[in-house]
């Protein structure tokens, strides 16, 4: 299934992107946040993810670049969505008998 695509908002710096950040906020109670900083040392972009449950990540993770990582906050947000999406089918189907 698919979500609607995530809003990033990029901070540039000698045309490479060396922070980015995305917030979902769903109704008032729930909130999915993203950031995306890059470590020039070892060129790679970390992405932490800030949220409830199996969003949050206890240790960021790596990638080589901005896109991949941005791929992966979407991944998180898309099985995050779809857990969300089963739990109301599942209230409403409950509430039809």
């Amino acid at each position: 299934m698919q979500f609607k695509e995530l809003e990033w908002k990029d901070i540039m710096s000698d045309n490479v992107v060396v922070c980015s950040h995305c917030e979902i906020n769903l109704c008032g109670w729930i909130k999915i946040e993203f950031k995306i900083n890059h470590e020039p040392e070892e060129d790679q972009y970390y992405l932490y993810a800030f949220g409830k449950g199996s969003i949050r990540r206890l240790q960021p993770e790596k990638y080589g670049s901005v896109e991949s990582a941005k791929n992966a906050a979407y991944r998180i947000y898309s099985n995050e969505m779809e857990r969300i999406k089963k739990a109301i089918d599942f209230l409403v189907a409950d509430d039809c008998y």
